[in-house]
């Protein structure tokens, strides 16, 4: 395969890895907190969340970095009568489904549960609002126990079941790791790369997943070779370094506002990670960090990608410089994100 082959390969990767999408619904009763958990599982405020409880009169579709949030309105109601729903909300293309509920299952759910089921499709019931599940003079986990039990007279033994709480942000990383399980590996990956995380283990996952998208993204840059970087003879597409910067940023939750107050924090591991990731974040920054990866080696980190990206291209310098540079902005955004789970950070 000549260079220019490889140099198109990996720019279709590219584009794939960028159109691709993980898709998640999520059904249930109003006041469960469908809104809120949508906010969380993205880590990022895309839907309004309010203590009303009117019922979604049509599907709500929401969408950041890569990943697809969908409120379905109720099954078998007047204006979507069971007959169809399935068509009508395209639920063969869905990845995902989430039954939210924060106190009895309702017939409605479980009827809807049963149709996914028939459709081959996963579910997860996540049981919101945990610190609402109370009685006095009974133990947290025999309550558990008892809603588990009580889903799974409805729906059958063995569905997955996890408890939340949106506003204590407590379960949510069993949650994440549930979504990620139930995904095919292509999927997985996204969604690793995409959603927030609330875990350490989590954190590890998305580094991962993030790396190998660095390793395509820094190959297509010195596959392009657009703009020439002084000091060195050799030009790279500086343009795909920016995106790619801006998509770690915000795979790690990392928006210029949250930047900006953690740049002030009285942490000094966190202020100066976060003055970093900001300093690396515009064109002019991203050729600053470049001009610093001259003369480097190749990032062992990315060495393994090698065969994907094509010998020819990896041997380069420009891959050499931009596998390094977006490796480097990697490491930053990662541990500034370790620092703030560390930290219990709210911003």
């Amino acid at each position: 395969m000549t260079i220019d082959q490889q140099a198109q390969q990996i720019r279709r990767r590219l584009e794939e890895e960028r159109a691709a999408t993980v898709s998640v619904a999520l059904f249930g009763q109003p006041g469960a907190g469908k809104s809120s958990l949508i906010n969380r599982l993205v880590g990022h405020k895309v839907t309004e969340v309010g203590v009303e409880t009117d019922k979604t009169v049509d599907a709500a579709r929401y969408e950041h970095n890569g990943l697809v949030l969908v409120d379905l309105p109720g099954y078998g109601t007047q204006r979507f009568p069971k007959a169809g729903y399935a068509e009508q909300f395209r639920i063969r293309e869905l990845d995902l489904f989430l039954c939210v509920t924060s106190g009895k299952l309702h017939q409605a759910d479980t009827e809807l549960f049963q149709e996914l089921r028939r459709l081959g499709k996963a579910c997860i019931f996540v049981v919101n609002k945990h610190d609402e599940l109370w009685e006095e003079g009974v133990e947290t986990h025999e309550l558990e126990r008892r809603k588990r039990a009580d889903i799974e007279r409805h729906v059958g033994a063995g569905v997955p079941v996890v408890f939340t709480n949106c506003r204590l942000r407590t379960g949510l990383d069993t949650l994440q790791q549930l979504i990620a399980e139930n995904l095919e590996a292509a999927k997985r990956e996204r969604w690793m790369r995409g959603a927030r995380a609330y875990s350490a283990e989590f954190l590890v996952a998305k580094h991962a997943a993030c790396e190998k998208y660095v390793a395509t993204a820094a190959a297509a840059s010195a596959a392009n070779g657009l703009n020439p970087v002084p000091g060195a003879d050799v030009a790279v597409d500086i343009g795909i370094l920016v995106r790619l910067f801006s998509e770690i940023r915000e795979g790690y939750g990392l928006s210029s506002e949250r930047l900006g107050l953690l740049r002030q924090s009285t942490i000094p591991a966190v202020a100066q990670l976060a003055s970093n990731v900001l300093k690396y974040a515009a064109r002019e920054g991203v050729l600053t960090l470049l001009k610093r990866q001259i003369g480097r080696q190749a990032a062992k980190s990315l060495a393994r990608y090698v065969p994907f990206i094509g010998q020819a291209i990896a041997a380069g310098l420009g891959y050499t410089i931009t596998s390094n540079a977006g490796a480097s902005y990697l490491e930053e955004c990662h541990e500034l994100a370790a620092q703030i789970l560390a930290h219990r950070l709210e911003v």
